[in-house]
């Protein structure tokens, strides 16, 4: 921490005159540290408001409480430079508290397994997760290990029989088509990237990159690439299931408030594995959220195309993505960061739940609008029987400042997504939310 940030926690936390203790100023940016010894009854934000270095290396969770600041212009910078040193000790801890977490699921795991001996012990996730609401959110594992690929200067055709005729999936990168690996049998999927030069290769590799570096069951799973003189083909894990797109439009298909829990659960656990490898996504929407089957709630996050590895110190602006789904600052060209995904998490969750997209417009300058103004609402009908768990999880995320959005790892914490009582009283329910059909409730 750099001595200008020290001094500027020291200024917003000394206490005042004739007070024992650090008191919140009104005015102040306060950071509050909880330590392992959180559990504490006694312990207050008095007692131990602010730690330093040393202070952070033992801390559990940290969290922000901002409110406005007010001061001359060096203070102001010395404002901001705190707050984005604060953003990367945050990602550290809290991946810290995943890899804590981790560890205690998988001694829960082995206490259950004693509990019920006639329970046939499964092989761990790859990935690191939390315990989901239900069976039915574990996501299958790849059929085959994770792989670090490097694209081949040969034909795909020489090792896959690649089905032109079975088209799984198409966008602005090409076509994705069913094939099979000749040596094994294997059923995957050819991902046909057109590359008009050095610089669509260079968007491809860095794609390849990315996948080499996640491994975890809702991310989907490279196999094997190859590189042409007009295209680069990657080979990837097969999943049949569809669009999570398609299941929100489809009336046939009763989606209810526990089926969106099991699928945002997923989709955070993916989530937070890629922001603890300091990787965003940049471009989360249901079409590229695929279920592993027809049958089940099972999802695997594609298209790592738009990713891009975070460096905290190196200010990231992108100037892509679905318009529908942009967070604020893409759409002000402003820095990105980790709750740059989470804004889209919350878009993503707001469909599901309703049926509704809460920003979309007549046009594409309508939806930046009102998502720049942050202008949506949970009045529509589509609401009308969800859970005060729900509207307070989308907002949390759909919130302008991306300070203050809630992190993958505190998502998966929050009572919608971890509440087993929660979960077993909407399971009992069994009734799908009135929907409406991907209309907004802002335009009509």
């Amino acid at each position: 921490m750099s001595p200008m940030c020290e001094s500027v926690m020291r200024t917003l936390v000394s206490p005042p005159r004739g007070q024992e203790g650090g008191r919140l100023r009104s005015h102040a940016c306060a950071l509050i540290y909880k330590s392992e010894t959180e559990g504490d009854e006694n312990h207050t934000p008095d007692r131990n408001l602010v730690g330093l270095t040393t202070t952070m290396l033992k801390v559990k969770r940290l969290e922000e409480i901002n409110t406005c600041y007010h001061g001359d212009q060096l203070e102001k910078m010395a404002f901001f430079q705190c707050m984005e040193e604060v953003e990367e000790v945050k990602c550290i801890l809290e991946e810290s508290s995943s890899e804590q977490d981790s560890r205690s699921g998988k001694s829960e795991a082995k206490e259950q397994l004693c509990s019920h001996p006639g329970q046939k012990e499964t092989a761990p996730a790859k990935g690191k997760r939390t315990a989901p609401p239900t069976d039915e959110a574990w996501a299958p594992p790849a059929p085959f290990d994770h792989r670090i690929v490097t694209a081949k200067q040969a034909a795909v055709n020489s090792f896959y029989t690649v089905s032109r005729t079975e088209v799984l999936g198409g966008g602005r990168f090409g076509q994705v088509h069913k094939c099979e690996e000749k040596a094994t049998g294997l059923k995957l999927a050819a991902k046909i990237i057109k590359t008009r030069g050095m610089k669509d290769k260079d968007e491809v590799k860095n794609e390849i990159n990315v996948m080499n570096q996640l491994d975890h069951v809702n991310l989907i799973q490279l196999y094997d690439a190859f590189e042409s003189k007009n295209d680069i083909v990657l080979v990837m894990e097969y999943v049949d299931g569809g669009e999570l797109f398609d299941r929100i439009i489809d009336d046939n298909y009763n989606l209810t408030e526990l089926d969106t829990i099991l699928f945002t659960r997923q989709i955070c656990e993916g989530i937070r594995h890629m922001h603890q490898m300091y990787i965003l996504h940049l471009d989360l929407k249901p079409e590229n959220i695929l279920c592993v089957n027809r049958d089940t709630k099972q999802i695997k996050i594609i298209d790592f195309g738009l990713a891009r590895r975070y460096k905290p110190r190196e200010k990231l602006k992108v100037n892509f993505g679905t318009p529908e789904f942009l967070a604020p600052e893409v759409v002000n060209y402003d820095f990105v960061s980790f709750s740059t995904d989470m804004w889209s998490v919350g878009v993503i969750t707001y469909m599901l739940l309703s049926g509704l997209s809460p920003f979309l417009g007549d046009n594409d300058a309508e939806t930046l609008n009102n998502i720049l103004a942050c202008r949506w609402d949970l009045e529509d009908e589509g609401f009308q029987d969800i859970s005060e768990e729900a509207r307070g999880f989308i907002s949390k995320l759909l919130i302008k400042e991306k300070s203050w959005r809630i992190s993958a790892s505190e998502a998966l914490k929050h009572p919608w997504l971890s509440d087993h009582k929660l979960h077993s009283r909407l399971s009992a329910q069994a009734k799908p939310p009135k929907r409406a059909l991907l209309t907004s409730p802002l335009c009509g």
